[in-house]
Protein backbone atom coordinates (compact mmCIF):
# COMPACT_ATOMS: atom_id res chain seq x y z
CA UNK A 1 0.00 0.00 0.00
CA UNK A 2 2.90 2.37 0.75
CA UNK A 3 4.40 1.64 -2.68
CA UNK A 4 1.09 2.37 -4.44
CA UNK A 5 0.86 5.70 -2.59
CA UNK A 6 4.47 6.45 -3.54
CA UNK A 7 3.75 5.73 -7.23
CA UNK A 8 1.07 8.42 -7.29
CA UNK A 9 3.62 11.15 -6.52
CA UNK A 10 6.95 9.86 -7.98
CA UNK A 11 7.23 10.12 -11.78
CA UNK A 12 10.58 8.26 -11.95
CA UNK A 13 9.22 5.20 -10.13
CA UNK A 14 6.01 5.31 -12.15
CA UNK A 15 8.00 5.28 -15.42
CA UNK A 16 10.24 2.41 -14.24
CA UNK A 17 7.20 0.43 -13.05
CA UNK A 18 5.54 0.79 -16.48
CA UNK A 19 8.70 -0.42 -18.26
CA UNK A 20 9.04 -3.42 -15.97
CA UNK A 21 5.35 -4.26 -16.41
CA UNK A 22 5.68 -4.21 -20.20
CA UNK A 23 8.72 -6.49 -20.03
CA UNK A 24 6.95 -8.86 -17.66
CA UNK A 25 3.86 -9.13 -19.87
CA UNK A 26 6.01 -9.68 -22.98
CA UNK A 27 7.90 -12.68 -21.54
CA UNK A 28 5.34 -15.34 -22.61
CA UNK A 29 5.75 -14.27 -26.25
CA UNK A 30 9.58 -14.47 -26.26
CA UNK A 31 10.14 -18.16 -27.04
CA UNK A 32 10.57 -20.31 -30.09
CA UNK A 33 8.16 -23.18 -30.53
CA UNK A 34 9.85 -26.47 -31.47
CA UNK A 35 8.05 -29.22 -33.31
CA UNK A 36 7.65 -32.35 -31.16
CA UNK A 37 9.02 -35.47 -32.90
CA UNK A 38 6.37 -38.09 -33.64
CA UNK A 39 8.48 -40.85 -32.09
CA UNK A 40 8.60 -39.15 -28.64
CA UNK A 41 5.21 -40.41 -27.48
CA UNK A 42 6.02 -43.99 -28.52
CA UNK A 43 9.42 -43.88 -26.80
CA UNK A 44 8.06 -42.56 -23.50
CA UNK A 45 5.01 -44.79 -23.32
CA UNK A 46 6.96 -47.79 -24.62
CA UNK A 47 9.48 -47.40 -21.80
CA UNK A 48 6.69 -47.11 -19.18
CA UNK A 49 4.71 -50.11 -20.44
CA UNK A 50 7.82 -52.24 -20.92
CA UNK A 51 8.97 -51.47 -17.35
CA UNK A 52 5.52 -52.32 -15.95
CA UNK A 53 5.39 -55.55 -17.91
CA UNK A 54 8.83 -56.64 -16.65
CA UNK A 55 8.13 -55.80 -13.01
CA UNK A 56 4.63 -57.32 -13.10
CA UNK A 57 5.69 -60.61 -14.69
CA UNK A 58 8.67 -61.21 -12.47
CA UNK A 59 7.80 -64.33 -10.44
CA UNK A 60 7.53 -64.17 -6.71
CA UNK A 61 10.38 -66.64 -6.23
CA UNK A 62 12.69 -64.47 -8.36
CA UNK A 63 11.90 -61.48 -6.15
CA UNK A 64 12.54 -63.56 -3.03
CA UNK A 65 15.85 -64.85 -4.37
CA UNK A 66 16.93 -61.25 -5.08
CA UNK A 67 16.03 -60.33 -1.49
CA UNK A 68 17.95 -63.33 -0.12
CA UNK A 69 21.00 -62.44 -2.23
CA UNK A 70 20.88 -58.86 -0.96
CA UNK A 71 20.65 -60.07 2.65
CA UNK A 72 23.51 -62.53 2.08
CA UNK A 73 25.71 -59.73 0.87
CA UNK A 74 24.89 -57.69 3.97
CA UNK A 75 25.11 -60.40 6.66
CA UNK A 76 27.34 -63.39 7.27
CA UNK A 77 25.67 -66.74 8.05
CA UNK A 78 26.70 -66.43 11.71
CA UNK A 79 25.25 -62.92 12.14
CA UNK A 80 22.08 -63.96 10.29
CA UNK A 81 21.50 -66.90 12.63
CA UNK A 82 22.22 -64.72 15.70
CA UNK A 83 19.67 -62.13 14.52
CA UNK A 84 17.10 -64.88 13.84
CA UNK A 85 17.61 -66.41 17.32
CA UNK A 86 17.33 -62.98 18.96
CA UNK A 87 14.13 -62.19 17.07
CA UNK A 88 12.59 -65.52 18.10
CA UNK A 89 13.66 -64.92 21.72
CA UNK A 90 12.14 -61.41 21.75
CA UNK A 91 8.85 -62.69 20.31
CA UNK A 92 8.76 -65.58 22.78
CA UNK A 93 9.52 -63.36 25.77
CA UNK A 94 6.88 -60.86 24.67
CA UNK A 95 4.21 -63.56 24.46
CA UNK A 96 5.26 -65.02 27.81
CA UNK A 97 5.19 -61.55 29.42
CA UNK A 98 1.64 -60.86 28.20
CA UNK A 99 0.45 -64.27 29.44
CA UNK A 100 2.15 -63.74 32.82
CA UNK A 101 0.55 -60.31 33.24
CA UNK A 102 -2.88 -61.77 32.49
CA UNK A 103 -2.30 -64.65 34.92
CA UNK A 104 -0.90 -62.28 37.55
CA UNK A 105 -3.86 -59.88 37.26
CA UNK A 106 -6.29 -62.78 37.79
CA UNK A 107 -4.51 -63.92 40.98
CA UNK A 108 -4.33 -60.53 42.75
CA UNK A 109 -7.02 -60.37 45.43
CA UNK A 110 -9.37 -57.40 45.58
CA UNK A 111 -9.25 -55.56 48.90
CA UNK A 112 -12.00 -53.22 50.10
CA UNK A 113 -10.26 -50.13 51.49
CA UNK A 114 -13.34 -48.08 52.37
CA UNK A 115 -17.10 -48.60 52.44
CA UNK A 116 -19.23 -45.45 52.42
CA UNK A 117 -22.98 -45.88 53.16
CA UNK A 118 -25.32 -43.95 50.86
CA UNK A 119 -28.84 -42.79 51.69
CA UNK A 120 -31.51 -40.93 49.76
CA UNK A 121 -31.32 -37.14 49.75
CA UNK A 122 -34.97 -37.03 48.63
CA UNK A 123 -37.18 -38.08 51.56
CA UNK A 124 -40.00 -39.13 49.20
CA UNK A 125 -37.99 -42.35 48.61
CA UNK A 126 -36.81 -43.34 52.12
CA UNK A 127 -35.99 -46.93 51.11
CA UNK A 128 -33.34 -45.86 48.60
CA UNK A 129 -29.86 -46.78 49.87
CA UNK A 130 -26.53 -48.04 48.75
CA UNK A 131 -22.82 -48.35 49.43
CA UNK A 132 -19.81 -46.86 47.67
CA UNK A 133 -16.69 -49.00 47.92
CA UNK A 134 -13.09 -48.04 47.28
CA UNK A 135 -11.38 -51.26 46.28
CA UNK A 136 -7.77 -51.98 45.47
CA UNK A 137 -6.36 -54.71 43.24
CA UNK A 138 -2.59 -54.54 43.22
CA UNK A 139 -1.66 -50.88 42.77
CA UNK A 140 -4.94 -49.99 41.05
CA UNK A 141 -7.76 -48.36 43.03
CA UNK A 142 -11.37 -48.38 41.80
CA UNK A 143 -14.67 -46.91 42.92
CA UNK A 144 -17.70 -49.19 42.98
CA UNK A 145 -21.15 -47.69 43.67
CA UNK A 146 -23.96 -50.12 44.47
CA UNK A 147 -27.53 -48.81 45.02
CA UNK A 148 -30.93 -50.34 45.84
CA UNK A 149 -34.56 -49.28 45.54
CA UNK A 150 -33.90 -46.35 43.23
CA UNK A 151 -36.97 -44.79 41.62
CA UNK A 152 -37.41 -46.20 38.13
CA UNK A 153 -36.26 -44.38 35.02
CA UNK A 154 -38.06 -44.17 31.71
CA UNK A 155 -36.76 -44.55 28.18
CA UNK A 156 -33.21 -43.28 27.85
CA UNK A 157 -33.05 -41.74 31.33
CA UNK A 158 -30.07 -42.75 33.48
CA UNK A 159 -28.53 -41.95 36.85
CA UNK A 160 -25.27 -40.02 37.01
CA UNK A 161 -22.45 -40.36 39.57
CA UNK A 162 -20.68 -37.14 40.57
CA UNK A 163 -17.22 -36.97 42.15
CA UNK A 164 -15.97 -34.12 44.31
CA UNK A 165 -12.32 -33.00 44.40
CA UNK A 166 -11.20 -29.77 46.05
CA UNK A 167 -14.77 -28.48 45.90
CA UNK A 168 -15.08 -29.12 42.14
CA UNK A 169 -17.63 -31.57 40.77
CA UNK A 170 -16.62 -34.02 38.09
CA UNK A 171 -18.65 -36.51 36.11
CA UNK A 172 -18.05 -40.04 37.42
CA UNK A 173 -20.16 -41.81 34.82
CA UNK A 174 -23.73 -42.99 34.32
CA UNK A 175 -25.69 -46.17 34.98
CA UNK A 176 -29.22 -47.46 34.59
CA UNK A 177 -30.81 -49.50 37.39
CA UNK A 178 -32.75 -52.71 36.74
CA UNK A 179 -36.52 -53.04 37.17
CA UNK A 180 -36.11 -53.59 40.94
CA UNK A 181 -34.26 -50.27 41.29
CA UNK A 182 -30.86 -51.87 41.89
CA UNK A 183 -27.77 -50.78 40.03
CA UNK A 184 -23.99 -50.89 40.15
CA UNK A 185 -21.39 -48.56 38.66
CA UNK A 186 -17.62 -49.03 38.51
CA UNK A 187 -15.26 -46.14 37.79
CA UNK A 188 -11.66 -47.25 37.25
CA UNK A 189 -10.12 -43.78 37.39
CA UNK A 190 -12.31 -42.16 40.06
CA UNK A 191 -9.76 -42.60 42.84
CA UNK A 192 -7.32 -40.34 41.00
CA UNK A 193 -9.98 -37.72 40.34
CA UNK A 194 -11.76 -37.38 43.71
CA UNK A 195 -11.08 -36.94 47.43
CA UNK A 196 -11.35 -40.28 49.27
Amino acid sequence: MAFVEHLKDCTECKKEYQELSQAWHALPFDYTEIEVPESLKGEVLGFVFDHERKSGTEPFMAKMSKLVMMLKSQFTPVSTSIVAVLLLAIIGLGIANVQEKNRHAENIPIEILTAIPLKAANQSHPGTNGIAYIVQQGSEKNLVVQVHELPGVEGSQVYQVWLLKNGTRENGGIFKPNENGSGIHTDLSACRRADF
